[in-house]
């Protein structure tokens, strides 16, 4: 068992590509909005932007925004430059633009929208429920330190309080869905000081950062048109990597395909075949659970008629 503990470091320090970390999204790396560009992190099947939303104009905390034909934001501290690092915080019906629709487009750009709790969701999933893989470095302390792992880069930008009181920047970062929980919208919580993911309801009125993913990531996309389909198959790194048991595989393809996703020992024998049949475009995103399997070194492979990649994975019990 030791020499296998010195193996797995060996292959993290030479691995290079154990994680895929802020992988931008294929064919759109970054996102021109409002007057500021924000790049893309590819995660799993998802395509998030990687920064918080920062977009209208700012309002005092002590007011309440309006369905006035323009966006407004809360600065934290009523400071710009906290948007600016930051992005803006946002009351529920301003994020959603006044509509109640789930997974409505609200304040982000076009082909983006609020998410959904169970887009988070799929995404606290992807990342083993980990908060500190969602963290940028230097976000959180102790057994909270960001680890930044996935690429979303969050920051604990802090909320904007019910009655106008801005606080726990550094501390907790609230990050808005477009999902009622009866008629208070669900939001998704990463602390400071430990690695867990948090759902809860809170009232509409409180001011909360925005995150926006991708249409297409969800089955809303347009699919006539081919500027959203990624232009070239790809195979991505497993995560997590090490994982116990269980473990995501993504990959992305530019039309309908044949393809098998197998899974190999280290002796070349397949041990287990996770898909064989036809995928339509776009990514898509097959979990292994090895829960069966004893620790070591797989391999899985991507085969179709015109492509094969082979990638490396670590099961440890």
């Amino acid at each position: 068992m030791k020499h296998f503990f010195l193996f797995l470091l060996f292959l993290l320090l030479i691995g290079g590509n154990i994680y895929a970390q802020g992988t931008p999204c294929p064919g759109t790396p970054t996102v021109t909005y409002s007057g500021k560009t924000y790049n893309t992190v590819q995660i799993g099947s998802q395509c998030w932007l990687k920064e918080n939303l920062d977009v209208g104009v700012m309002i005092n905390g002590t007011d309440t925004m309006k369905n006035n034909g323009f966006i407004e934001k809360y600065c934290y501290n009523n400071d710009p430059a906290n948007c600016a690092t930051y992005g803006g915080l946002y009351q529920w019906n301003e994020a959603m633009q006044y509509v109640t629709a789930d997974g409505s487009q609200g304040i982000c750009p076009s082909d983006w929208h609020i998410p959904k709790f169970a887009e988070f969701e799929l995404l606290s999933n992807y990342v083993n429920n980990d908060g500190n893989t969602l963290k940028a470095i230097g976000q959180g302390t102790g057994s909270g330190s960001g680890t930044n792992i996935s690429g979303f880069s969050a920051l604990l930008s802090g909320r904007r309080f019910s009655n106008g009181v801005f606080d726990r920047m550094g501390e907790l970062g609230y990050f808005l869905t477009s999902t009622l929980r009866v008629n208070d919208p669900y939001h998704l919580t990463l602390y400071t000081d430990e690695s867990r993911i948090g759902f809860y309801d809170d009232n509409k009125v409180y001011g909360f950062s925005v995150r926006c993913v991708r249409d297409e990531t969800t089955g809303n996309i347009d699919r006539s048109n081919k500027n959203h389909l990624p232009n070239s198959i790809k195979l991505f790194q497993n995560y997590p990597n090490p994982f116990n048991p269980r473990t995501t595989i993504s990959f992305n393809l530019p039309e309908r395909t044949k393809l098998a996703l197998s899974i190999f020992n280290e002796l070349g024998q397949k041990v287990a075949e996770l898909f064989n049949g036809e995928k339509v475009a776009g990514s898509h995103s097959i979990e292994w659970d090895a829960s069966k399997f004893g620790s070591g070194v797989y391999f899985y492979e991507l085969k179709t008629e015109k492509y094969s990649v082979t990638k490396r994975l670590i099961l440890l019990k």
